[in-house]
């Protein structure tokens, strides 16, 4: 039903891409369901249907056959195209009389924790600052990072109030940071995000329960994984081959690399992880009723088979400060197969998830349920410039052209001095079309660059004239990159332009 060759990003400011187109979605919503209430077999001993319930249940807060859309993403300072997939789920959720709700990845890695934000500059024209939120090593989880204080919000606020200057009263990241600053815990700079987030979603039909992965994702699920890993990871490198071929990926590592053996042990597709400490890939090695587990090359104790079955909360205790979470096909995997009846991706999640679509085939032998994709184009409310990419190139070449042909650009050079350049020139020419000496060609050559030097000096407004307007172009064009920009937070935006997209992304639906 998803045609991917249509996942693309929309290219209009204001668009949005809802595929398949949403008419299909209230079918598919009732498709999944039907074919996942069909699943049989166990994980770690429990029918997959009885943890499909549980999970349902621990979400909700409630039993009974109600249908779940989800979406799921980083607590990341996401851009408008990311926000579209809240509208959708919340708006296609309301009609289809279905709970929506959001998982939040806070067991990936931050790529930055600085937010991007596009500010005028000593010109007027933006450019991008970075004021830092949160620190922590590199490759530290989400999970687990201190929220701000109540000094560090209210410096915050000042970056941005003088980063921002006028335009701060029209965007909605003061509210935002209101959000941050009302957060009361206990909890982590996760928490806190999300709170201020809240405080700009509630008002435009955006906001989802939420649910973190660090406190859902477990269970029979991943007991099951550490079991079965080693007929999981065939299943899972098997899948990986098909989308390479099929994409004609040549290279191994790409999009993933496959699950690992050496010497008896076993990669997971699971994380392992002390708080605020480097991520590493979770390998186990079957050792009679035991599994022994490695944070990669290191030891970190041993679970029993048996403890996994009963309980896997108390067996993953004993491997305490250390905590296991999914990687990111398997979080999609557990969310598809136990947590909802329709997930709701982005381009790159629809794209890759195809090797999870694998993975149900080989690992459950059932059909993959199916999922939609949403994302949608918001641009930054910098207004564009007339400067193109062309006018820069052809300045710099006038730039360039100023040295060897400086007559081109100034009416009023002296005669003799051009009448010495033709001369040279026509020089140049016959020693070239005789294959004259190098020595004497070379001789003339310079002889040309010193009275085009000299021309040249002799009217330095005309180099300074050109040189500051291809400055001039080369700022506006990067100030035109800056305003196209589509992947700033979605809080730095007016709020009649979020008000706008999430009109039209719920209308679609």
């Amino acid at each position: 039903m998803l045609r991917f060759r249509n996942l693309q990003t929309p290219p209009d400011d204001g668009g949005i891409l809802l595929e398949p187109p949403p008419e299909h979605w209230r079918a598919l919503l009732e498709q999944n369901a039907r074919l996942l209430s069909k699943i049989g077999g166990t994980l770690a001993g429990m029918a997959i249907s009885d943890a499909r319930q549980e999970v349902r249940s621990q979400l909700l807060g409630v039993t009974g056959d109600v249908r779940i859309i989800a979406a799921g993403h980083q607590p990341e300072f996401v851009h408008p195209g990311v926000w579209a997939k809240h509208v959708a789920v919340r708006a296609s959720a309301d009609a289809a009389g279905a709970a929506g709700i959001d998982f939040v990845v806070d067991n990936d890695a931050p790529r930055s924790t600085a937010l991007r934000v596009p500010a005028p500059g000593d010109d007027e024209l933006p450019a991008v600052r970075e004021i830092p939120f949160t620190t922590a090593p590199a490759g530290a989880a989400y999970e687990g990072r201190a929220p701000l204080t109540a000094a560090r919000i209210a410096q915050i606020r000042q970056e941005l109030t003088v980063a921002l200057n006028q335009q701060l009263n029209d965007w909605l990241v003061p509210a935002y940071v209101d959000g941050l600053a009302e957060w009361v815990g206990p909890g982590d700079a996760v928490d806190q995000h999300l709170a201020g987030r809240l405080r700009i979603d509630r008002e435009l039909g955006a906001d989802l329960p939420e649910h973190r992965v660090s406190a859902v994702v477990g269970g029979p699920f991943v007991a099951d994984l550490l079991l079965n890993a080693d007929r999981f990871a065939a299943a899972y490198n098997e899948s990986l081959r098909e989308y390479r071929k099929d994409q004609e990926i040549r290279s191994p590592d790409r999009p993933l690399p496959d699950l690992g053996r050496a010497s008896g042990r076993i990669e997971t597709a699971l994380w392992v992880y002390q708080p605020l400490q480097r991520r590493r890939r979770l390998w186990i090695e079957p050792k009679g009723d035991a599994i022994r587990c490695y944070a990669e090359e290191n030891a970190i104790g041993e679970v029993s088979t048996a403890d996994l079955t009963r309980d896997l909360p108390a067996a993953a205790e004993s491997l305490r400060p250390w905590v296991i979470r999914p990687r990111a096909l398997t979080l999609t995997l557990w969310a598809r197969l136990l947590a909802c009846d329709l997930f709701v991706h982005g381009i790159g999640g629809a794209k890759y998830d195809r090797i999870t679509d694998g993975i149900f085939r080989r690992y459950y032998g059932c059909e993959p349920p199916a999922y939609v994709c949403v994302s949608a184009t918001l641009r930054s409310p910098w207004p564009m410039l007339p400067a193109t990419i062309e006018d820069l190139l052809a300045a710099r070449r006038r730039v360039r052209d100023w040295r060897f042909n400086p007559q081109r650009y100034c009416p009023d050079l002296p005669e003799s001095r051009l009448r010495e350049r033709a001369r040279l020139i026509q020089r140049s020419d016959e020693l070239r079309e005789a294959r004259g000496r190098r020595s004497e060609r070379r001789e003339v050559f310079n002889a040309i660059r010193a009275v085009n030097a000299t021309l040249a000096e002799s009217h330095p407004d005309v180099a300074r004239d050109l040189a500051d307007r291809r400055d001039l172009l080369a700022r506006q064009v990067e100030s035109n990159r800056i305003a196209a920009g589509r992947e700033y937070f979605y809080a730095l935006q007016p709020r009649k332009r979020l008000e706008m997209l999430a009109d039209r992304t719920a209308r679609a639906l």
